[in-house]
């Protein structure tokens, strides 16, 4: 039996959906189509029955668990790309279910991928970009809680049309827990994260201020270790200060992009930083690449004036839907660092 929680696309829709499908093919990977979806009987995680969905929207995968009762066993897979015709789901955990009431089988399947879920596959960047350099980014603070995914599709239907298409419709999703550190002394618009992949290996991701602006590092590393050293070199001794775990879950879709050839990655974001209180929602417009190798069209200010087009044309998509947002330079760290340091004076 599968079981496959989802939400819908509808802006106000925050609620999680339960049905259950026959066995799918084995493999490390599952592509539910859109098709399959409709007309199944939908229900809450206490088997009691779910409203149907608004009009016009449809149903989107998050998660799914492969029961197996013979084998005593129960794979789990996540969303890690949808497109309007189907969901791609990638495998993430296996363990032995509980011996549980199926009644309870839902609420102890979603605490596992509250858990245990991590699909931090790298969203495709085709074309030319540069590794150094200073970070090119806009942030988009949404105000008041909203379907994350609602509002990548909103913004993947109403970007202009025009220039060369990235990745299509194709809406990519990652779930990632990073390490925060920071350097001491209260640097906060510096900080490292480490952050583990699928695979066993590490990101180590140092954001560090050169002439006043933030520069992004990103490497590979084998180990946890080796990760933590990375980071360490890149924003100096002494000993960085663990400031919590960040949970981002996002959904990334591309800019089409722009007469010079470039683009950017538009990214919805849903944060939290344990133990912090609170979460975060917001839009990151990040610079993507450039389909042309003319060094003349990616200068650092040509860059951060592409980017800053995009934010304005993500920035007028929400305000014609009505979706609620600030212009934020700060930081996920430090927005919840700020949060904590304001509840502590209370």
């Amino acid at each position: 039996m599968l079981l496959v929680a989802a939400t819908t696309d509808a802006p106000a829709d925050r609620d999680i959906a339960f049905t259950q499908l026959a066995d799918p093919a084995p493999g490390p990977a599952l592509v539910l189509a859109e098709h399959m979806l409709r007309g199944l009987v939908w229900h809450q995680a206490d088997g009691s029955s779910q409203p149907k969905a608004a009009e016009g929207s449809v149903r989107v995968p998050l998660w799914a668990c492969h029961l197996d009762h013979e084998m005593g066993e129960a794979t789990f897979f996540a969303t890690v790309q949808w497109r309007p015709d189907a969901a791609v789901l990638a495998r993430f955990d296996r363990t032995a279910p509980p011996a549980v009431d199926p009644a309870e089988l839902a609420s102890w399947a979603a605490e596992v991928v509250q858990q245990n879920a991590l699909v931090n596959f790298p969203v495709p960047r085709p074309g030319q970009r540069s590794a150094e350099g200073p970070e090119a980014e806009v942030k988009i603070t949404l105000t008041s809680r909203v379907n994350p995914l609602a509002v990548a599709r909103l913004l993947r239907d109403h970007l202009p049309a025009t220039g060369v298409p990235v990745f299509g419709p194709t809406v990519h999703r990652r779930i990632l827990r990073s390490d925060i550190y920071l350097p001491p002394g209260g640097r906060r618009r510096e900080y490292a994260a480490l952050t583990p992949r699928p695979d066993g290996t590490w990101w180590a991701k140092a954001k560090v201020l050169k002439d006043g602006r933030l520069h992004k590092s990103i490497r590979p590393a084998a180990t946890r270790d080796q990760a933590l050293t990375l980071v360490t070199d890149a924003l100096g001794p002494p000993r960085l200060v663990h400031a919590g775990q960040l949970h981002r879950t996002t959904w990334d879709i591309s800019t089409p992009a722009d007469p010079d050839g470039h683009w950017a990655t538009v990214t919805v974001d849903t944060t939290t930083l344990a133990p912090c209180p609170g979460t975060l929602q917001q839009v990151e417009i990040e610079y993507g690449a450039c389909f042309t190798a003319d060094s003349a069209t990616a200068s650092a200010a040509r860059i951060q004036r592409a980017v800053a087009d995009a934010a304005d044309t993500v920035a007028a998509v929400l305000t014609d839907h009505h979706i609620p947002h600030t212009l934020n330079g700060q930081s996920k760290i430090e927005h919840f660092l700020a949060a904590g340091d304001a509840d502590a004076r209370h």
